[in-house]
């Protein structure tokens, strides 16, 4: 199976923090967001990702240049930010391998338990399928239902979106490169048709999407007993 990492944004949410540095490159406990996303790939044995970046998208490509964990390619978008399925579209190859693909946001991490491994397959007439988690008090997300058959429903319901899916990409072959587009509009699509399905993911998540949180989980032990793994697989990896 193959991944691909969200990198591209406008480095602004994260205010001083990302001046200099793109956000997925920004470290917690000396780990990197983007680090630490491909260690988890490492783990469900993924073969090859593809990245996506735009702000100082540079600093990414020669971030990654001797990674030999597996094969990355870097997809910048110098001129315009192309969106989630319009970087996804833009990236990957005209023709794709019929085979879906996992989506992951490194804006979050990820703490699934031992034993989760992403769907490597979907189910027939299925073209996505998301990992999901109740909406914490007093968060603004947007809300999904997941139906009796397994099928999802957008706009009600007690769930949302981690940040984490695996997508047949020949739902997005009816856009245009280089083009803008929003993967939530294809979700939504899908969901009318009853083309994306969804389950809660078995694990706990942290998000650190703003510069507050950021700095609220600075000085604590974020990856525990797993920090020595994560390191020992990006000295294999050439990353340090």
């Amino acid at each position: 199976m193959n991944a691909f990492v969200l990198a591209a944004g406008f480095g602004k949410r994260m205010g001083s923090l990302t001046q200099n540095t793109p956000k997925p490159l920004l470290e917690i406990q000396s780990i990197t967001l983007l680090d630490y996303a491909l260690y988890l790939l490492h783990i469900w044995k993924i073969q090859k990702v593809w990245i996506n970046a735009h702000y100082l998208g540079e600093q990414i490509l020669n971030h990654v240049k001797n990674f030999t964990g597996f094969p990355i390619e870097v997809s910048i978008e110098k001129d315009k930010i192309l969106g989630t399925a319009g970087g996804i579209r833009t990236a990957l190859p005209e023709n794709p391998d019929s085979e879906p693909i996992l989506l992951i946001n490194p804006d979050t991490l990820f703490f699934p338990n031992s034993e989760f491994t992403p769907k490597h397959s979907l189910a027939k007439g299925i073209k996505i399928h998301l990992y999901l988690l109740p909406i914490p008090e007093g968060e603004n997300y947007t809300k999904i239902s997941i139906r009796k058959n397994g099928t999802l429903e957008f706009g009600k319901g007690e769930f949302y979106y981690i940040g984490l899916s695996v997508i047949d990409p020949s739902c997005l072959s009816n856009l245009e490169k280089n083009h803008f587009y929003d993967l939530s509009d294809t979700f939504r699509e899908c969901a009318n048709k009853g083309e994306i399905t969804g389950e809660i993911f078995p694990g706990e998540v942290l998000d650190l999407g703003t510069k507050e949180l950021w700095e609220s989980y600075l000085n604590k032990d974020v990856f525990g007993s797993n920090l020595t793994k994560i390191k020992s697989f990006l000295s294999r990896s050439n990353m340090t």
